[in-house]
């Protein structure tokens, strides 16, 4: 094992008696999406240097250790990801091993490793940290005036406010900001999404794909209106968004802010209408809560309000049923706005009317047990069908914050309706209404954000780890809209000394998509192959550069397909191992 500081790694200790035995070990790691260079280092008793506090103490910080393996690994270190925090480049740890004050430089060296074994036996922290970076320093975000203004232009653009909010900080100092957008109508959130010191870094740490989170908060009492003809049309978006007619003063919306946080507790500035509103925000009854001190006029993009009536099956019982007229919220709307947005610049917009001037429903024939019938509702109630125009597949259009994939019944249009009767669109703009708050479907079309099969390939080799990747192909399902279609698919970072398995249920609707959940939820993975056994060490991987290191997946899946091609319905994996090899199985749990 690879020590700190040149220091030569000491061997493992084992902490505690029985159950509570722990490993005193913590392994940091280093990986270059880019090349798949890997760098790690082993804390363990005797293999690293501390140093004084000016409390008398000893420590050993952790950002040096991560800034040597980032050099060692060619990582830009403003790159740095952190598993934990996907969002967050360039986050450095900021803490260190704090060694117990009767660790002492003099003491015999059974003492000093005996009190380095308790530290790093530390239950609260995880025992391999992973960073993954890239090999070159992003662009810089630009300035913050005309970041403002891109964000004006795209509220314009997708019908909705941009909101920048100052709240009193969490941790009980000074002022935290936050920039979002938000449907027109909402509440004040709880909390706030973000805590930054001041608004020019918010603007510049804050891009438009966190900023619409705003748009995912729940909130079942949002306004439901169509949008106005004109809003249909949209507007002009001055190139690459940079900019917006008649500018921003920047430091004037700042200090507007921060006057009116200071006296009333927080305070929020508002993009609506091609112009800024300033509200107060004032504490509400409940503590914790906050209400603006007054609301802006009423968007302009707003039409005639979505006709909403109470359900005629749940909504004066007591305790109802779940309801497949309003599913639980009590009332049904039959209408819904559809955006469709890349936020760069182009968004389309639809009103899904029940009595819009469409083609009727197709009925779908086939013989089924569930006692419904299925239909299929003409294009204009389906949203895949807007992929070509943005140049990406059905199967890569998202909820508007990326994180899930468009349900594939909304992709296609499919509706079901009970044997007893009832109209298909009906029932389908009922669903769409109680299950979108303030009945907008907001969709984005950018293709899923993360690394490539090859790079995410790469990653998990230097790593020492396998590579599981599992479809399923459902051609025995074509005519049958309402099940799944093409191939679903799964993609897992699993110890290589694992049984070799098929993943039984592959949920994702492509391989993108599964590669990409692959890679934002890895540090559960990572943890989950992390030895059991205190006594067995965490290994440290390394991987050099070389010219191939990146793997080449493309014939790995190729020969997946064919493979589920020939068992329709069945789960084929390959295991792409860390040396290079890899297997087929068809085997699974039944």
């Amino acid at each position: 094992m690879n020590g700190v500081d040149k220091v030569p790694a000491g061997s493992l200790h084992v902490v505690g008696v029985g159950v509570d035995r722990r490993r005193a070990q913590r392994v940091f790691t280093v990986a270059n999406l880019d090349t798949g260079q890997v760098a790690s280092t082993s804390l363990v008793p005797g293999s690293f240097t501390p140093l004084p506090t000016p409390g008398g103490t000893w420590w050993l910080p952790y950002a040096p250790i991560v800034t040597d393996l980032a050099a060692r690994a060619g990582v830009a270190a403003a790159t740095l990801r952190d598993p934990d925090f996907p969002d967050e480049p360039g986050r450095l740890p900021s803490s260190g091993l704090t060694l117990p004050r009767q660790w002492q430089p003099g003491i015999p060296d059974s003492d000093r490793l005996r009190w380095e074994a308790v530290a790093l036996a530390e239950r609260l922290v995880t025992p391999w940290l992973v960073l993954i970076g890239r090999s070159s320093e992003p662009p810089p975000p630009g300035d913050p005036g005309r970041l403002l203004g891109r964000l004006c232009a795209l509220a314009d653009q997708l019908h909705v406010d941009l909101v920048l909010e100052v709240r009193p900080s969490s941790i009980g100092r000074g002022l935290s900001w936050d920039v979002r957008f938000e449907h027109a109508g909402g509440a004040v959130p709880d909390y706030q999404h973000r805590w930054i010191a001041d608004l020019p870094t918010a603007l510049a740490t804050i891009p438009a794909t966190r900023a619409v989170t705003g748009l995912t908060v729940a909130n079942p009492q949002l306004p439901a209106h169509y949008l106005t003809e004109a809003a249909l049309t949209g507007r002009a978006i001055p190139v690459g968004l940079d900019g917006h007619p008649g500018g921003h003063d920047l430091d004037q919306v700042e200090r507007r802010m921060i006057s009116d946080a200071e006296q009333h507790g927080g305070a929020q500035a508002i993009w609506r209408n091609r112009h800024w509103w300033h509200t107060s925000l004032r504490p509400a009854d409940t503590p914790g809560k906050f209400v603006r001190g007054w609301e802006p006029p009423a968007p302009k993009h707003w039409g005639e309000p979505i006709p909403t009536h109470p359900c005629t099956r749940c909504a004066n019982a007591a305790d109802p049923p779940y309801c497949l007229d309003c599913y639980g919220t009590r009332q049904v709307r039959r209408g819904a706005v559809l955006t469709v947005t890349d936020l760069r610049g182009r968004t389309v917009h639809r009103n899904w009317r029940p009595d819009s001037d469409q083609p009727p429903p197709t009925p779908v024939p086939a013989d089924r047990l569930s006692g419904s019938t299925v239909w299929q509702l003409p294009e204009h109630y389906q949203i895949g069908a807007l992929a070509a125009g943005f140049g990406i597949q059905p199967t890569d259009l998202t909820d508007i914050d990326g994180e899930h994939v468009t349900d594939q019944h909304l992709r296609l249009g499919v509706s079901q309706v009970p044997h007893s009767g009832g109209d298909p669109l009906h029932a389908y703009l009922g669903e769409v209404g109680a299950t979108h708050d303030g009945a907008r479907i907001m969709v984005l079309a950018t293709g899923w954000p993360g690394p490539t099969p090859d790079e995410l390939a790469a990653l998990v080799r230097g790593l020492g780890l396998a590579l599981d990747i599992t479809t399923v192909d459902h051609r025995n399902t074509i005519g049958r809209p309402e099940l799944s279609q093409g191939h679903s698919w799964s993609v897992r970072v699993v110890d290589p000394t694992t049984p070799h398995t098929v993943d039984p249920v592959p949920t994702s609707a492509s391989l993108p998509e599964s590669v990409a959940l692959c890679y934002r939820y890895l540090h559960g993975a990572l943890r989950a192959t992390i030895p059991t056994d205190p006594t067995q060490p965490i290994p440290v991987p390394q991987q050099p550069a070389t010219t191939d290191t990146l793997t080449d997946t493309t014939t790995h899946i190729t020969q997946l397909r064919r493979q589920a091609a020939t068992r329709p319905g069945e789960p084929v994996t390959v295991r792409l191992h860390p040396d290079g090899t890899h297997t087929v199985t068809t085997d699974h749990p039944r």
